[in-house]
């Protein structure tokens, strides 16, 4: 039953994304609201990567150029969407753990010559 739940909340935000490349933006919103319903009443939790796909304030599905704007400053991606103006951060750096024991090694290769 659950894999049931999540495949059609699943293809629900593919669909809702497809809409609004066809200028349906309200059905697309009731789209992502439905799948959002089916993951919360079905006690699933979203991919990632399906959670990135849609506005959390409005339920718009986040389109570049359409209804989301992405700009990188500083090695910060900022979405912004276009309808609500809701912004989300996200930091292009990589994982400061593993620089941190990169920067360890070299420092103890450096020492031992």
């Amino acid at each position: 039953m659950k894999k049931l739940v999540e495949s059609r909340s699943l293809d629900l935000i593919d669909m809702a994304v497809d809409l609004v490349y066809e200028g349906e933006i309200d059905l697309a919103r009731e789209y992502i609201k439905l799948a959002r319903e089916y993951s919360a009443k079905g006690k699933i939790k979203l991919p990632i990567e399906y959670k990135r796909k849609f506005c959390r304030r409005c339920n718009v599905p986040l389109v570049p150029g359409i209804t989301e704007r992405r700009r990188i400053r500083r090695k910060v991606l900022i979405r912004t969407c276009l309808i609500c103006g809701w912004i989300r951060r996200y930091e292009l750096r990589e994982n400061k753990t593993n620089k941190s024991s990169e920067c360890r090694s070299e420092n103890r290769e450096k020492r031992n010559h």
